[in-house]
């Protein structure tokens, strides 16, 4: 009986890791649509209409797939002509192509282009709290006293609408889609500041979150398949001692599962793709690991900090699902690998005794 038991223990232990690790791989693959984003918050106005054009007119855009500049304006009344609601909200004034900062998180209609004007995106929150709905692509709400069509609407319950750049706007901050998500984020970071003046804002890097996911989550893996590995080894020998020698019987299981430990690490880093950007020019410059650990512990603390759009929100909410799904894992792994040696030490203690 009990050793039935033990057996359904260990299947429902088996089910549980798996779907944890699926659901890990699940927000990794979330993240990976943000691999190309660089985004960078300015002091209210630092970046100027001309600068942004003269940057799209440079040869060094041409790296970037999507760019748009934004600026938050004050409190403006938004009110839905078919239901009369109205509601007072932030507006954000965009010139470019607004899938630099929201990505693919257009739940319905479209994007605005560059040069119309009377258009708006809604996030769904607000279009729920004006319409009662939120497919209200094609209808029309006025802000501030203009009328406006609504052409998409944005995932998020944040009350915030989104309106075309008046000419002449200065802007608060900038997003931009790397073309090759794998190019190096401090270069471009670099580029941008140096060609729009936007320094000592905020800076985002959606290739951070990623890169860190997945280094977390194969140390992690490697750690876990190496300690079930161990218990597994543990349970098992006592029943093959008899076939085996135990120490020779261990000892290659330890190898071969460390090996595989090895493998899953080395293919956790392959596949994050750290780049250029986390890779020394010397390996033993410490102090370069210093400076980046620092450098990227401050732009995960801003971003926390600091949530403008639903987009960043789904970025940071996804980072920090797969970071503690992946310690539950290695905590899960942990305790199998204690309960086993506690076994053991059980079982020897028994066997000494019977000796006795």
């Amino acid at each position: 009986m009990l050793v039935k038991r033990q057996k359904v223990w260990m299947i429902c232990f088996a089910f549980l890791y798996l779907g944890i690790n699926i659901w890990i791989l699940c927000r990794l693959r979330l993240l990976e649509e943000y691999t190309d984003l660089i985004a960078l918050s300015c002091p209210a106005g630092s970046i100027t209409e001309s600068a942004f054009d003269q940057w799209r007119e440079h040869a060094d855009s041409g790296r970037y797939s999507e760019a748009a500049v934004w600026r938050k304006t004050e409190e403006l009344e938004v009110v839905a002509e078919d239901t009369g609601r109205s509601r007072k909200m932030f507006c954000y004034r965009i010139k470019g192509q607004p899938g630099a900062v929201f990505g693919r998180g257009l739940t319905e209609g479209r994007y605005f282009i560059e040069g119309e004007t009377g258009i708006c995106l809604l996030e769904q929150g607000t279009a729920r709290q004006l319409f009662g709905a939120d497919q209200v692509s094609g209808l029309t709400v006025q802000i501030d006293g203009n009328d406006y069509r609504i052409a998409g609407i944005l995932q998020g319950n944040e009350p915030i609408c989104i309106i075309p750049a008046e000419e002449g706007e200065t802007f608060d901050g900038i997003a931009v889609r790397k073309k090759d998500a794998g190019q190096s984020s401090n270069k471009a970071v670099s580029s941008l500041e140096s060609a729009l003046g936007c320094t000592g804002g905020q800076e985002i890097d959606g290739k951070l979150f990623y890169v860190t996911a997945w280094l977390l989550y194969a140390g992690l893996a490697a750690a876990a398949l190496f300690l079930m590995g161990n218990a597994a080894v543990s349970q098992a020998g006592s029943r093959l001692a008899d076939r085996i020698p135990p120490e020779q019987m261990k000892t290659a299981a330890r190898t071969v599962i460390m090996i595989l430990a090895i493998g899953v690490l080395v293919s956790g880093v392959m596949t994050a793709d750290p780049g250029s950007d986390y890779l020394p020019t010397y390996w033993s410059d410490f102090e370069f690991f210093a400076r980046l650990f620092h450098d990227k512990e401050e732009q995960i603390r801003s971003l926390s900090m600091h949530l403008e759009f639903a987009s960043w929100i789904s970025m940071i909410k996804a980072w920090r699902q797969a970071a503690a799904a992946g310690l539950l894992a290695g905590s899960m792994a942990l305790a199998l690998f204690l309960s086993a040696r506690w076994r053991q030490n059980i079982h020897s203690t028994y066997e000494l005794e019977d000796m006795e």
